[in-house]
């Protein structure tokens, strides 16, 4: 039985804690705020999942246990991530879960938490953009790989969603100025709740060999309510230093949602659809031969959680590709950049 350490019993950590405990692991939430650790147990846990689940065990973040952890899993704020991370590094687990975005614009001490990491030999550390590891991303990768729609001309990925879900979940928040959502500069805003989509391009980019980008045009439109400043949409265009061409849309003002991606090929498609099926996930595709084929991948919500668990048990069976690797989400995060850094 592997040995789990989340930090932060907020929302994420509760599908972390709720998805380790489905793998059958030893579970430990820390959190600074005791109110948080309160809230977990008496009111998100049990009503998420039916019931407070007492092989979890809650520890205030100035008594948590340091060492002896196969996995760590760090579901803070942006903003304070780094800083944890470097901290938990020390611990030396086998896997460090970062979730994302992996950090907020200018911290320096993502620079310092990059330098650690590539010194030391122990721990492999991975981000939480867990759509990468879905059941329904794993048929597109397949059918990539099989040359199914001939050579891949152009990709494109979105992912829009009005945020008024995330505060639905989260209903101890007013808005996004009660939180690092509403703040860009603390990793907030369109550009990093919705960065999926960056990373999904960049990981369907690769398997369908189109290179990485070289040249990045963003736009994004920035909000200003009272403290809160964020993008409430942000645009990327790409250009690989293969010479093929893309796009990525993200946004916090869509309804309904639409998570989508369009890989186009010389001889066909394959169009992803994230929730595009009342029972999870949907891919439509097509071949050399123009039949459409639909293909349902039956989910809940915390079967997204579960999956990136049974990521990490390939990753500790050294059994797989890491498709979460810590050093892909780096350029991420420096695109998100490029314009913001005007405002």
């Amino acid at each position: 039985m592997y040995k789990v350490k989340i930090i932060g019993a907020g929302s994420i950590g509760n599908h972390l804690a709720q998805a380790c405990r489905r793998m059958g692991w030893e579970v430990t939430v820390v959190d600074a705020d005791q109110k948080a650790l309160l809230r977990m147990k008496t009111d998100i846990y049990p009503t998420r999942y039916g019931a407070w689940d007492e092989g979890i065990t809650l520890v205030s973040a100035d008594k948590q246990p340091r060492g002896g952890f196969d996995i760590i899993m760090v579901g803070t704020s942006p903003h304070v991530r780094m800083k944890v991370a470097l901290e938990a590094l020390k611990e030396k687990p086998k896997v460090l879960q970062l979730e994302k975005p992996l950090a907020a614009p200018f911290d320096p001490a993502l620079k310092e938490f990059v330098s650690a990491y590539r010194v030391q030999k122990h721990t492999a550390v991975i981000v939480g953009y867990d759509h990468a590891v879905a059941k329904s991303i794993n048929r597109v990768v397949e059918l990539l790989v099989a040359g199914a729609i001939g050579e891949v001309l152009t990709l494109d990925v979105e992912f829009r969603e009005h945020w008024q879900g995330i505060f639905k979940a989260h209903p101890w928040l007013k808005g996004p100025q009660d939180t690092y959502l509403g703040y860009w500069k603390k990793g907030g805003g369109a550009s990093g709740e919705h960065s999926h989509a960056l990373h999904l391009w960049q990981y369907l980019a690769k398997i369908a060999g189109l290179g990485v980008w070289k040249k990045v045009a963003p736009i994004f439109k920035v909000e200003k309510d009272g403290a809160a400043e964020y993008d409430s949409i942000a645009t990327f265009s790409f250009e690989t230093d293969k010479g093929y061409v893309g796009r990525v849309v993200q946004d916090v003002v869509t309804q309904p949602t639409r998570k989508w991606a369009r890989v186009q090929g010389r001889d066909g498609f394959i169009e992803w659809y994230c929730g595009g099926h009342p029972t999870g996930d949907a891919i439509k595709w097509a071949g050399k031969d123009g039949e459409v084929k639909e293909e349902i991948f039956s989910k809940k919500r915390p079967d997204d959680f579960f999956q990136e668990t049974l990521h990490i048990a390939d990753i500790l069976a050294l059994s797989v590709a890491d498709a979460l690797n810590f050093f892909s989400f780096v350029p991420i995060l420096s695109h998100k950049l490029q314009t913001l850094n005007d405002v």
